[in-house]
């Protein structure tokens, strides 16, 4: 199962976003990767063509109470960022957690109501 959101916004705004709604929600979260701080900001993008790339990548951990932490991804290009939460088979979430971080996620695309940041769409694939 895959779910996210889109908004139109830079990932690091996403990402900050998603942090603190969740934070603010009583998870804790954890950035484990960030693209911008493993490259320096310093990549030859292959959207853009430029040595300095403006796409952004974060995974953050969210950990509830007990078990194992959601995973939520923060990807973007081009002020268009996708909230993702990422499911793994061989390492599951506590499906109450994904439901409550989801749950978050739809609230917090709610706060880009004023521009530049909206939700644009929301989605859930099976």
């Amino acid at each position: 199962m895959t779910s996210g959101i889109d908004v139109p916004c830079s990932g690091e705004q996403a990402a900050q976003l998603v942090v603190d709604g969740l934070s603010e929600r009583g998870f804790h979260v954890v950035r484990s990767f960030d693209l911008n701080v493993a490259t320096e900001g310093v990549c030859d993008c292959p959207h853009h063509g430029t040595a300095k790339c403006t796409c952004q990548y974060v995974v953050l951990l969210v950990y509830g109470t007990t078990g194992a932490p959601a995973v939520v991804t923060a990807h973007s290009r081009d002020e268009q960022s996708h909230l993702e939460i990422v499911t793994d088979p061989n390492a599951p979430s506590d499906p109450g957690l994904v439901d409550h971080v989801l749950t978050a996620l739809v609230e917090a695309g709610g706060a880009f109501a004023g521009a530049p940041c909206h939700p644009s769409s929301l989605t859930d694939e099976a």
